[in-house]
């Protein structure tokens, strides 16, 4: 557990995130696995998230993530 802090908070959140393609069809496979998980990271950079673990399995997406609390859940489920 790392307690995070900002100018004004101290927080520690922690989702557990999971996607699936409709039908759980196995396409996250190959290039396209890569490439999510580059856009996962990069979107984490940009918006200051921390991705605690991250799996692309092949017909679903497993992501652990801390961000800091001037984010919604929904606001960060949007973003990514």
């Amino acid at each position: 557990m790392v307690i995070r802090r900002t100018s004004h908070a101290v927080y520690d959140t922690q989702y557990h995130l999971l996607w699936a393609p409709k039908y759980r069809k196995w396409i996250l496979r190959g290039d396209i696995r890569e490439a999510v998980r580059d856009l996962l990271y990069r979107v984490a950079e940009d918006f200051d998230f921390v991705i605690e673990a991250l799996e692309v399995a092949k017909d679903h997406v497993h992501l652990f993530l801390s961000f800091p609390p001037r984010y919604s859940i929904s606001k960060v489920v949007g973003m990514l």
